[in-house]
């Protein structure tokens, strides 16, 4: 695919429309080479699993990707004299005192943001899919205290995401619908797996078609208010609005308002429904290797 020669520039101005997307001028669309790194480092993470990047590191690979879009006046680099930072240790820039910012450059944007937006349209379908697949994890969440054992067969649940892509892309909650591609779904459940926000175990009950069972993290699980709806909050709803930054901006939306009414609200609905016909009882243990995985993801974050 086209992609996998430009996945580091895709990656670089996907991040960079996190600024963009907001609107106004230039100086609101700039980004700060700090929350680029933090974007950028995140976006590799979630698609480590459908790209394979070059080895030389994130930094690195992003100092290179940064100077090679300069070159081609994509963007432009904001740089300040080393006096201003005589101590940058605190910052994932070991060049701060060179870069601090980048926004698209003049020229880019005389040019109607051809080159940029080309980037971003090749990252895109992949980041709807994982927000998507993310989304539906939100529906996974235990309708009531008594269901919150229930495990629920990993292939339906797929099968349902699926179900609620083509419906939120009909609604225009959905910019691609590339996005309900069986196997970048499960990917991104792959994904999910890794990340420990969902645990997996085999079934060998008859109904379920899969013999794998899958039941959200409990602390991954989001709370029901009072009325039993989702309450969007916690690190799941953190996670999803982290990729949702990203995601292109349809002209009838807005993100954030969007998923905590409507889609929010469709993914409980299809969510509920799943655990009405699919609830399986896992009589396995946790995959061991999942245990190791999440272990060792947390042991690197601490």
């Amino acid at each position: 695919m086209t992609i996998h020669l430009f996945i580091s520039e895709a990656l670089v101005c996907a991040a960079m429309y996190t600024k963009v997307k907001q609107g106004g001028g230039p100086d609101n669309q700039r980004i700060s080479f700090d929350d680029l790194y933090d974007q950028v480092g995140f976006l590799s993470s979630i698609f480590r699993g459908e790209f394979i990047y070059p080895t030389a590191g994130l930094l690195v690979n992003l100092h290179r990707t940064l100077l090679g879009l300069e070159s081609d006046e994509v963007i432009t680099l904001t740089r300040s004299d080393a006096s201003m930072h005589p101590d940058s240790s605190h910052t994932a820039n070991p060049d701060a005192h060179k870069i601090l910012s980048v926004e698209i450059s003049t020229t880019e944007r005389k040019n109607g943001r051809e080159n940029f937006d080309f980037y971003n349209f090749l990252l895109w379908p992949f980041i709807e899919s994982t927000w998507l697949g993310a989304v539906s994890l939100m529906g996974l969440t235990p309708p009531s205290p008594t269901q919150s054992d229930a495990w629920l067969d990993i292939r339906q649940a797929q099968e349902t995401t699926q179900t609620l892509g083509k419906t939120l892309y009909h609604q225009g909650d959905l910019s691609y619908f590339e996005a309900v591609n069986k196997e970048t779904l499960k990917n991104a459940y792959q994904l999910f797996v890794e990340e420990g926000i969902v645990l997996i175990r085999k079934s060998s009950l008859n109904n379920s078609p899969s013999n794998t069972a899958i039941h959200l993290a409990p602390e991954w699980t989001p709370q029901r208010d009072q009325e039993g709806s989702i309450i969007p909050e916690g690190k799941l709803w953190d996670f999803i609005e982290k990729i949702a930054k990203s995601r292109r901006e349809g002209k009838n939306r807005r993100d954030g308002a969007t998923v905590s009414t409507r889609v929010l609200r469709l993914a409980d609905l299809v969510g509920k429904e799943l655990f009405e016909t699919a609830v399986v009882k896992g009589d396995g243990e946790i995959l061991e290797d999942q245990r190791r995985r999440a272990r060792r993801k947390q042991e690197a974050r601490l």
